[in-house]
């Protein structure tokens, strides 16, 4: 008996392993280009309009695979589509070092495609395999997700620099040889899988009362996805123009590059705080009121105090981040299966996302339009005020 619950650890131990690394790479392949814009765009020609797509396009793949990889569920067991999404977004970051415009936006699809795999999958997965903490093992895996973010953010303009100044004769670009370092982390998670010690649950069957129907027809379903779609937008608006509007500001791509990394991981913080202390910090309620309110101010701090943009950057890290672990623990703690919450998941990105997409896009054109970044920042902060109302309607009063 010993023997068979010391195997059941060692199993556990190896799907956390597995699913941290997964998580490491959910961010990174996204948050890891824009420090890189401004040299691809001198490099390939690309106006500001081309550049947000660049952006733009992981996010309708997002929303355009979340309900697939919901779907998927219904057939398929949960860790095999997680190592498929895996294997998809490690194509797509090979794909986009070749250099040109073209493999650029595919590559984007690619890695969209398996970002959005994870995410649905991931809260699925802890709710099957581990219902009794959820919240701290997905503030955990928002911190992995942070760091990752960080690394590849932090380090892309180090390294294109590096091939650049290199006495070295590369076959590539500067940028082109940053993107292919920063492939390196998501040989990670491939690397556990295939040692061949992650436990596979019993393939799943269908089950009518699975159906993702009924989640498009709760209130419930519909405020939690309202607050995760908005936290998407505003989440990935500022990543995507935030080293933009930095320099703007008079900062080097360097600093720039590095205060979004910052950015990356403040999304630490409060993952540290939420896993050991979540059932004594009050009611959800308090702490999306906390997140949503330090996320708009700092909105408002990178419009009228730039000079501070450092301590603006870490706590619309932390906000942020707050209100995207307590929006993915709402997924699982509000549903009543696994199936369920990956219908939920699943929903939620396909709405979160598609807003998402169009934002990087539209902030670019109205920057084009306005050609300074005074107008963009204040459709930023009345968005970061909507956040803060539907963080208070869709929070349950207390925690449970």
């Amino acid at each position: 008996m010993k023997r068979l619950q010391r195997l059941a650890q060692h199993d556990a131990a190896f799907l956390l392993l597995f699913i941290f690394l997964v998580a490491l790479n959910l961010r990174g392949p996204v948050t890891g280009l824009p420090p890189l814009l401004d040299k691809i765009s001198a490099d390939l020609h690309l106006s500001s309009s081309q550049s947000g797509l660049l952006t733009s396009l992981p996010l309708l793949a997002f929303g355009f695979f979340a309900p697939v990889a919901s779907w998927l569920t219904r057939h398929f067991r949960i860790e095999r589509i997680l190592a498929s999404g895996v294997g998809l977004i490690a194509i797509g970051m090979i794909i986009r070092t070749f250099g040109s415009i073209s493999t650029l936006y595919i590559g984007a699809l690619f890695i969209g495609a398996g970002i959005a795999i994870g995410n649905v999958l991931l809260p699925s997965l802890l709710k099957r395999e581990f219902p009794n903490y959820v919240v701290q093992l997905t503030a955990i895996y928002v911190l992995m997700m942070s760091i990752g973010g960080f690394l590849m953010s932090s380090l892309a303009v180090p390294l294109s620099l590096y091939a650049e100044q290199s006495s070295f004769h590369l076959p590539m670009s500067g940028w082109s040889f940053a993107l292919a370092c920063q492939s390196l982390l998501i040989l990670l998670p491939l690397i556990v899988w295939f040692s061949g010690k992650i436990p596979l649950h019993q393939a799943p069957q269908t089950n009518p009362m699975d159906s993702a129907t009924s989640v498009w027809r709760s209130v419930t379903a519909w405020q939690v996805a309202s607050f995760l779609a908005v936290n998407s937008l505003l989440n990935y608006v500022v990543v995507a123009w935030v080293p933009t509007i930095l320099m703007s500001h008079g900062y080097t791509d360097s600093t720039a590059g590095l205060y979004q990394g910052y950015l990356q991981l403040a999304g630490a913080m409060p993952s540290l705080i939420l896993a050991p202390f979540i059932h004594r910090l009050g009611s959800h309620r308090r702490l999306c009121l906390l997140a949503t309110g330090l996320t708009t101010l700092s909105l408002a701090g990178l419009l009228f105090a730039p000079n501070w943009s450092g301590l603006w950057s870490v706590s619309f890290g932390f906000g942020i981040s707050m209100g995207f672990i307590l929006g993915l623990s709402f997924v699982s703690l509000r549903t009543h299966s696994p199936k369920q919450a990956a219908a939920l998941s699943g929903m939620a990105q396909l709405i979160g996302y598609t807003l998402a997409a169009i934002g990087p896009v539209l902030i670019g054109a109205l920057y084009d339009w306005q050609q300074a970044w005074i107008a963009p920042l204040y459709v930023m902060l009345m968005i970061g005020l909507i956040w803060m109302g539907l963080g208070w309607m869709a929070s349950p009063k207390h925690n449970g």
